[in-house]
């Protein structure tokens, strides 16, 4: 039999403090419905670009950020100096709107916010235009809830 020391229990107090103080420190973590919903992401191509944009889920009268990377497909680099148009309208027809991306910090990187105003699916079509190029390209299966 071993005999448990002075010093033994003290250093079992100690680890058993320390451990209560770790675990104590860990704040409440957030509930699934308080956390940020994912980001969603997708790539496109058409004969001339590729188009990957990742968004946030679409939400009735709430905007959703788009961040669109698009690169010229003849060379591999990424598209510059364009004006990119995102049109969105109810899948089953209704009222189109339209939103004008900014260019964002890295070349070839545009910006935009989408907003729909009720739940749905919708189509989303992107136009990608400068100096060397015209492009449409129609998307759908995109879904406000």
């Amino acid at each position: 039999m071993t005999r448990t020391t002075t010093a033994d229990r003290r250093w079992a107090v100690l680890i058993g403090i320390i451990v209560a103080l770790v675990l104590g420190c860990r704040g409440p973590q957030p509930s699934r419905s308080e956390q940020q919903p994912e980001t969603l992401s997708r790539t496109e191509f058409t004969d001339r670009i590729e188009n990957f944009f990742e968004h946030d889920p679409l939400t009735p009268g709430k905007p959703s950020r788009f961040m669109i990377h698009l690169t010229d497909l003849s060379d591999g680099s990424p598209i510059e100096a364009a004006s990119v148009t995102l049109r969105i309208q109810p899948a089953d027809g209704g009222q189109l709107t339209a939103t004008t991306a900014r260019p964002g910090r890295v070349i070839g990187i545009y910006l935009a916010e989408v907003t729909v105003p009720a739940a749905g699916r919708y189509d989303i079509e992107f136009r990608v235009r400068n100096g060397r190029m015209d492009e449409r390209m129609a998307l759908s299966n995109f879904v406000a809830r």
